[in-house]
């Protein structure tokens, strides 16, 4: 008797480009064969539920283990992970992983951000499956690329630029902690703007504010909002620390633009990637810069003629 093959795909796509769409008409051409979808992000899992058909089942790791199924097919969601996430904190990642790949006839792994140090360990996964196969249609890339992306002077200057926004155009910011999300929903608050924060265990809440309300001036968030989770259309992305590993940029970046609308990036570090050029960065920020001391400059005058004018014996009023 011959045995069941066990092969495993590695799909490579750039962010928006699809890969949900296309899980859910393989799932419908595959029908009645069973098929479970793994993903690491609770929020992204309750969104996928409600868009698949009848033979998908869609869960964490986590929820996994609580009700095991085993599948036909099953599809690991944003990968990249696991090499992140699954050798710190959540071991329980690379468990399910091989739990589920040895007994699944076919195995199918979605990123947009496969390294060469993920490739050499995915390499020597060879003895597990018949047959890994690579189909790659845009590793670490943008399908969308920033219209402008700024390396600004520093975090002032971008939290001085970030006061300068309209009302009525959405805004990302990215903080490294916790505590600076909230620090800066604050300050943003206190300038009269409308703000939504995110931090880690709270995506699954922000997901129905973006469902149900309006899009708000500034969505403030760690990288928690960096995979998965869907945000009103974007005008401009602030990083308010330099991300050091590519994986996380793109992912980050590419958070605007997945519409087709046009944004802009302003960062602490240089553009990955991207076509780059310092001197017209410079000239750019400079002229920014010169913007935002004279709306600054207005702002200070406009104040104090305010305030004279609304007072008794303000020369001004006397001579109105």
């Amino acid at each position: 008797m011959k045995c069941s093959p066990h092969n495993l795909i590695i799909l490579i796509s750039p962010p928006a480009t699809g890969k949900t769409f296309w899980i859910r008409h393989y799932a419908a051409a595959i029908f009645p064969r069973t098929m479970l979808v793994l993903s690491p992000l609770r929020a992204l899992a309750d969104e996928c539920r409600d868009h698949f058909p009848s033979n998908v089942q869609v869960m964490t790791p986590e929820e996994w283990c609580l009700k095991k199924a085993f599948p036909d097919v099953v599809i690991f969601d944003e990968f990249h992970l696991n090499f992140y996430w699954g050798d710190s904190f959540r071991p329980l990642m690379w468990e399910v992983f091989f739990d589920l790949s040895s007994i699944a006839e076919l195995t199918i792994c979605l990123s947009a951000t496969v390294g060469q140090k993920m490739k050499d360990e995915i390499s020597l996964m060879k003895a597990n499956f018949d047959e890994i196969l690579w189909l790659d249609f845009g590793n670490q890339k943008l399908k969308n690329r920033p219209c402008r992306y700024f390396k600004a002077p520093g975090k002032q200057w971008i939290r001085n630029l970030m006061i300068q926004s309209k009302k009525g155009e959405t805004n990302l910011v990215f903080c490294a902690f916790r505590e600076e999300v909230h620090k800066v929903g604050m300050d943003l608050r206190e300038q009269g703007y409308s703000v939504w924060t995110c931090v880690g265990g709270g995506a699954k809440e922000f997901a129905i504010k973006v469902k149900t309300l309006p899009p708000p001036d500034f969505i403030v968030a760690t990288s928690v909002l960096s995979h998965g989770v869907n945000l009103p259309v974007l005008k401009k992305i602030f990083m308010l620390y330099e991300i050091e590993n590519i994986d996380f940029w793109i992912q980050m970046v590419a958070r605007g633009g997945r519409r087709g609308e046009k944004f802009e990036v302003f960062a602490l570090e240089k553009p990955v990637g991207l076509r780059w050029n310092k001197v017209i960065n410079d000239l750019a920020i400079f002229r920014i810069s010169l913007r935002m001391k004279f709306i600054l400059s207005l702002r200070q005058v406009q104040s104090w003629f305010l305030k004279e004018s609304s007072s008794p014996e303000s020369p001004t009023k006397n001579a109105i």
